[in-house]
């Protein structure tokens, strides 16, 4: 793989109300080239194609190494992680929630606009796509600069407390400096 990278969707707001779900989904050379092939089988509607039977205006790909996240839990209960690619040169990608049956689906984003930025980006940069928007150089106080930081937040780190506890069951008892090198620890 080259140029490996995460690229991160918000999912549109779902009916139960979770506005952090999202899906996170690896992306390379390979899948941007991928992307551009499957764009070139979707033909642009123009005034022939409107006036054939049949018209093909989606393609529909299995994406099986999405993962679906709410916050920073990842949502086990979607099924059937696919890209669906229009005509109009935009890509969403899709799911079940396998216990509601409710669809999840990204908002839009263009083909051409997530290769360049696969190409033009720093190797192993994250993608972050909020709202159809290309949010990394968003400001951090805009309601994109505000997705993305809550979804880099690091986990509190665990620091020694000032002052002792009550579950600290030595905090009567001072250390003996050791009496040299091979001095038994006390």
């Amino acid at each position: 793989m080259s140029k490996p990278r995460h690229v991160v969707m918000q999912v549109v707001k779902r009916s139960s109300g979770s506005a952090t779900h999202h899906v996170d989904f690896l992306m390379d050379d390979t899948f941007a080239e991928r992307l551009r092939q499957l764009r070139s089988l979707v033909p642009p509607l123009g005034t022939l194609n409107r006036l054939r039977d049949l018209v093909i205006d989606k393609v529909r790909v299995r994406l099986p190494n999405a993962v679906w996240r709410t916050g920073s839990h990842v949502d086990t209960g979607v099924e059937g992680s696919c890209i669906v690619i229009s005509s109009e040169g935009s890509f969403n990608c899709g799911g079940k929630d396998s216990s509601t049956r409710e669809k999840l689906v990204t908002y839009n984003f263009s083909i051409a606009r997530l290769v360049e930025l696969h190409a033009e980006r720093a190797e192993g940069e994250t993608l972050y796509i909020r709202d159809g928007t290309f949010a990394n150089d968003e400001p951090a106080d805009s309601p994109a600069g505000l997705w993305v930081a809550s979804l880099t937040e690091e986990e509190p780190v665990m620091r020694v407390p000032d002052t002792p506890s009550d579950f600290d069951t030595l905090h009567e008892l001072t250390l003996r400096p050791q009496q040299g090198a091979g001095a038994p620890a006390h």
